[in-house]
């Protein structure tokens, strides 16, 4: 993580993401940017916040931990996306896990300091309502697409929700091979499975295997796979 000094930048990005009408000025002037690179975590499980996390730039993967030891994804998260509202008010420790996926820019408010603005920032109330239930609502989505879709459909919803939009400024195409065995845990199946699944996708055309790296082919059959079903 690298924490980037300049209340410029930090003014010029709570412009671009609409910031400035839910936040006071000095709100927004005590916010901290951070930048974490990919795979890196922001925030883990257990963990007690003092701060409320704004993703405004690239993008977050977040799962969740299984009683065994096994990972299953929850969804990923664009901007303008908030980590750490649940955990809010009354500090209930962190349930997911937090990854960068690529390169991400987040603006980082601390907890009292949201907690004093809530108090007369109507505006700001409604937007943190408003992110609570998308969540709640596409928890049970995606719940849904993990325990009654086949493997297929699940690796065609992550594959065009990790491919879907611009990550660190570049468009992010391809997956490492390497990561299949993550993956597949993610997904709830095993790296054989997924690893079978993998090989009828190239021979369909789908995507392709090249130097350890998946590559997506087929967008059009991706989506018609995934059936309007993302993990986001």
């Amino acid at each position: 993580m690298q924490s980037i000094i300049d209340p410029e930048v930090v003014h010029r990005l709570a412009e671009q993401n609409g910031l400035r009408e839910m936040f006071s000025s000095g709100v927004i002037a005590a916010m901290e940017l951070r930048r974490y690179g990919d795979g890196e975590a922001v925030c883990s499980v257990g963990d007690r916040l003092e701060s409320m996390f704004i993703l405004v730039q690239g993008k977050l993967k977040i799962h969740t931990l299984l009683p065994n030891g096994k990972s299953m994804l929850v969804r990923f998260a664009r901007p303008m996306s908030v980590i750490g509202d649940v955990e809010l008010l009354r500090q209930y420790p962190v349930k997911n896990e937090v990854e960068s996926v690529g390169d991400s820019l987040l603006l980082v408010a601390g907890r009292k300091m949201l907690l004093k603005e809530l108090e007369e920032n109507t505006v700001l109330l409604r937007f943190l309502m408003g992110e609570l239930s998308h969540k709640m609502y596409t928890l049970g989505q995606t719940s849904a697409l993990n325990l009654l879709y086949p493997v297929e459909n699940r690796f065609a919803s992550y594959l065009m929700s990790l491919f879907e939009d611009n990550v660190g400024g570049q468009r992010v195409e391809e997956i490492r091979t390497s990561s299949l065995t993550e993956t597949a845990d993610l997904l709830g199946t095993s790296y054989r499975h997924l690893n079978r699944i993998v090989r009828r996708f190239i021979e369909e055309g789908i995507i392709e295997r090249k130097r350890g790296r998946l590559s997506v082919l087929d967008k059009a059959r991706l989506a018609q796979l995934a059936n309007g079903n993302l993990y986001e």
